[in-house]
This record gives C-alpha cells, structure tokens and sequence, in this order.
C-alpha cells in the first residue's frame, strides 16, 4: 500500500486573525499558545519564515472568557453607538420650532421689564399683578417666592405659594407665587409675572424660562430681566407674533465703587460682607461678632425657614450687619447700604475662578435700597481692581437659550440610560444648548436593575428630582427612598441627626428630597414638624457655635483676616519661606 497523504492545516498569520476577530495583538500575546512557524519560499528562490496558528487552535483560543469578555464590549459599543445616533435622529424633532408653534396659539400681549437690580422692575410687574387677577408670581428661588407671597398678602389679596419644598394654600387665593419649574401651564391667568429671565441662558435650569416664556397661559405677561436679555427675547417673542411693549427702568439710588475695605474698623451697620462658601460666611460672622456686630448669615445651604428667620432678623434691626454668598444677588430685598466683597473668587463647580461682570454688577446691585439710601456703595477687601473695572460696566448680550429634554421620548422602546446619554451629545444649536441630563444620569446608575417596561417613566420622575450629587450621602439617601418607591414599600426617614450644622443641613436637604420624591407619586408630606425642629436648631447653633468657623493660621493659631485664601498667616508664612532659604543655603 502506498503511503497516505498528510493533511495540510491551514495556518492563521497574526494579522489574519486580528482582521477576522478584531482584537489586538496584546490579547493574542496573553491568551494564544506558541505560534508554529511557517516556511515560504520566495519568488527569488530564497526561503523566509513567518508565525502562525492553525485554524482549530485559534477557534480554541478565541473562546478564551477574556478574549469574549471584549470581542462582547466591542460589539455592544457597535449596537451601543448604532442606537445613539438613531436617537439623536429622534430628538431632531424635538427642537424650539415646536415650542413657537405652540406659543403662537395662545394670543398673549408681553411686557419686557428691562433694568439692572434695584431699579424697581420687578415691583411695577407686581403692582399690576395684584390688580389683575387671576395671576402667577414665576421666581427662582423659594426666598423670592416667599417674598412675593408675604408682599401679596400683606396688602390684602389672598395668595397661595408653591415651590419644590413648601406648599402653602390660602383660601380664596386668585394668585400663586410659586419657583418656574412647578408653572401650572394648563391653568388660565389674566396676568402673570416672570422674574429674573436672563437665567434663560442657564445650562441647568434655562428650560423652565424658556417654556414659561413660550407656553403661560397668561392674557398679559410681565417679564423681568437684566439688560443683556432684552435682545434674545425679544427676537423669541416676535416669533410668536404676539405684540409687546419694552419698559426701560433705571436704578432708583445710584451706585458706585467705593474703594478698598482695610480692616475690622471700616465696616459698618447696613453692611453685606460677600463669601462664596458656608465656612467663609460663618468664619466671617463669628469674627465680626468678636468685634461688636451682630451677623445675620446667608448661604445656599441653609433651609429657606433658615435663611427667611435669618432675613427677619436683619430687617427688624436685631442683627445690624449680613454676611452671605452670592444667594442675596438673586432679588431678596434688603436693606443694605454697602456691598463689601471679602472674595472676589468662586468656585463654579469645576474651578476657581474670578467673579464675572454679570455676577459683580447682579451682588453690587444688592446695595442701596430706595427710599432708604441715597445711592448705594460696593467696596472691595482683596481684589480691589476687579471689581473697580467691571462693577457697572455693560455685560455681553445672551446668544443662546435652553431648551428642555422632551418627557415625549419615554414612550420609545430605546433604554432609559441611552435616551439620556444621546441627549447630552447632541451637537450645539446657533441659539438653543441643551437641558444637562448630567444629573439624572448619575442618579440612574442606581436604579439601573429595576427600570421595567411599565415603571420609565416614574422613574424619570425620580431621577429628576434635585439632588446635590456632589454629596455622596444624598445620592445614598434618595437612591434608597426611589427603591423603595418602586418596590412600593415605605418610603425611609432622613438619618443623619443635629449634632453639627452640616449634619443639619443634611437632614433639611434630606427632608427635601423624600418629599419632593413623595409629591411625584401624589403623596403630600413635607415634614412640617420635623423642618421647623431641624432650623430651630440650626439657630441654636449658629447662635452658640461661630467661634469655631473662625479660620485661623494652620502654624500659630492667630485668626486670619476676613477674605484670607491663604493657610498661614503673614509672619508664619514669611518665617517658613525665610527657613527653607536658609536650609537651602547650608
């Protein structure tokens, strides 16, 4: 018998099976056995070798748990990314066009209030407010809410207030006040107000302005806005088709730079001493209490209860000086006759960075009420040229508005977390940014294994509730009360106790977050009893416990003076540079 033929096995070069499998050299290196090597002869009669793999060891090899692990992450990124861009295609008919066409058909007369702060823009639009009911009060914050609602009240017209944290009904009340994201637009009012509009170019929370501004069901709508929105509004508006009148307002007690801020014995009473975070307002005020004055502190942080006890005392005159963050720019009306910026630096969330024109004329403004000061004066303890060149100074018309996520979407069979994620992406418009669905994001991470066909759009409702992501804590919290949502189970108590002011602010914030959660499942709950005890004692605390806020030098002890950046006094820090000279020198 003859000799049988040996099988040829085909051989798989490196490059072959990084084309046919797509995956890289490095795993080929980790997870393939020793390559056979392969033997050609070339045309020239020469011999040259190469590596290979026949083709049953590489079918093998491949099937290696890592190997699959990222053969699957690559082709669910393929689907992944195939399913974002048909999305975005979506989302495409969702643009501002809709809101206009919708706003057309309502047949509205506008008024555009247009002035710096102190210029009473906001006052005239209430003035007609109250005389043309039924009305709505639409403000940015819970504070101006409450403002207007007292104001309202106070010359006999009943009015209820609304905002995320508080409800408070009045009995026969023909107008609410009420923060703009909670805007009833399927009621009818004879008049409504919209205060602050230039935040319509706010990447967080422009959306609620802009479809206040498009879709109020108001006969005559008042809107209220710095200078540098006219221009973009009134180009909105007249896309509408809707007529309107613009009424230029002017500072009723002029304002003015009033210099360098040198110590301790140049503040005043009716002084507003200016920080940019809760431990500088409270180190501040603990000190300026050493030096006779009696503080109110304002901070973002602190419950509106808080803040509004905190806002009383200043105007009864119990407290005769305030220090705050930048919450006082927002329209709360004082009496103050000085701004003194003790920082000229915030940090926005990312970094430090200098005060803007628009945020040093929007604080600056705060000073000088009318009718109880002449003119106002802001002054400076730091950087004193900042504020001198830009207080006053003309800022930057507003190119673009926000434009909100489209709740409409959610009936799609696309996943939650995509519909998300291809919304971020979408490409800028020339005038419209998108809502950032950052936020929500981060929340859905923890709802992820319960999202069911039957529950997205509760828990859209959920993952849009306001939560300060940027603590831990809270995130832990409201991830715990959503579940118990959805398992329909009750829903936790706030755990972080009064000890501290911080654990205070938790608690409050907590508090928040259950019953805003509570209200997007029809349950009305706001903790009343249990609020008013946390802010009695955050009162307690501030009125006991400032001294130990005071910033002091990390080398001696010796407090360090308001507006300070630094950790070390100036003699300790001229005693350590001057040390490590002299060790440099031996």
């Amino acid at each position: 018998m003859g000799k049988s033929k040996k099988k040829k096995v085909s051989l798989l070069t490196r490059q072959q099976i990084i084309q046919k499998y797509n995956i890289t050299k490095k795993l080929i290196q980790a997870y393939f056995p020793r390559p056979e090597i392969i033997r050609v002869r070339g045309r020239g009669g020469s011999w040259w070798t190469t590596e290979g793999w026949p083709e049953d060891v590489v079918e093998r090899a491949v099937q290696h748990p890592e190997i699959q692990k990222v053969i699957k992450e690559r082709d669910d990124r393929i689907v992944r990314d195939r399913l974002i861009r048909e999305i975005m295609e979506l989302y495409e008919a969702f643009s501002p066009e809709a809101y206009v066409k919708r706003a057309r058909r309502l047949h509205r007369m506008f008024v555009l209030h247009v002035g710096p702060t102190n210029s009473g823009k906001t006052y005239d639009a209430i003035e007609d407010l109250k005389k043309n009911t039924p009305g709505t009060y639409l403000g940015p914050l819970r504070l101006l809410a409450l403002e207007m609602f007292d104001k309202i009240n106070d010359a006999g017209i009943p009015c209820s207030m609304l905002t995320g944290e508080e409800s408070i009904p009045v009995e026969g009340a023909q107008i609410i006040s009420s923060t703009i994201e909670l805007c009833n637009f399927n009621a009818c009012y004879k008049t409504a107000v919209i205060d602050e509009a230039q935040l319509i170019a706010d990447k967080d929370r422009g959306a609620s302005w802009l479809k206040a501004i498009c879709l109020v069901n108001a006969e005559l709508v008042h809107i209220c806005m710095a200078p540098e929105a006219l221009p973009f509004i009134e180009k909105l508006i007249t896309s509408f088709g809707d007529p309107y009148n613009v009424v230029q307002h002017h500072r009723l007690a002029p304002l003015r730079y009033a210099g360098l801020c040198k110590g301790y014995g140049d503040f005043r009473p009716d002084d507003a001493i200016i920080c940019f975070s809760r431990k500088s307002v409270l180190s501040t005020a603990a000190i300026l209490e050493k030096h006779g004055f009696h503080a109110s502190v304002i901070y973002g942080a602190l419950p509106p209860e808080a803040r509004r006890n905190e806002v009383r005392k200043y105007v009864s005159g119990e407290n005769d000086i305030v220090v705050a963050t930048d919450a006082i720019g927002m329209g709360i009306s004082l009496p103050i006759k000085r701004v003194v910026f003790a920082e000229t630096e915030k940090f926005d969330g990312k970094e430090f960075r200098p005060l803007t024109t628009a945020e040093i004329n929007q604080i600056g403004g705060r000073a000088g009420r009318y009718g109880l000061n002449e003119f106002g004066e802001v002054l400076a303890v730091g950087n004193t040229q900042l504020i001198a060149n830009r207080l006053g100074q003309k800022v930057k018309a507003i190119q673009q508005a926000c434009i909100g996520f489209p709740r409409e979407v959610l009936t799609t069979e696309y996943p939650l977390d995509l519909l998300l994620l291809a919304w971020d992406k979408m490409p800028k418009a020339p005038e419209f940014v998108r809502e950032s669905m950052q936020d929500a994001r981060i929340l859905l991470q923890n709802l992820k294994k319960q999202i069911t066909p039957e529950n997205r759009e509760l828990v859209y409702d959920l993952i849009t509730c306001p939560v300060d992501t940027r603590s831990v804590e809270l995130i832990i919290y409201w991830a715990k009360c959503a579940s118990a949502i959805l398992k329909n189970k009750h829903v936790p108590e706030p755990y972080f106790g009064d000890e501290t002011l911080q654990d205070c602010e938790l608690q409050y914030k907590a508090y928040d977050i259950r019953h805003q959660l509570l209200r997007r499942i029809g349950i009305e709950d706001d903790c009343a009893a249990e609020r008013r005890a946390i802010c009695e004692r955050i009162a307690e605390l501030m009125r006991d416990s400032k001294d130990q806020y005071i910033r002091k030098c990390s080398s001696c002890g010796k407090e360090l003076p308001i507006g300070s950046i630094f950790q070390y006094c100036d003699h300790c820090y001229a005693q350590r540079q001057y040390g490590w000279m002299k060790d440099g020198m031996k």
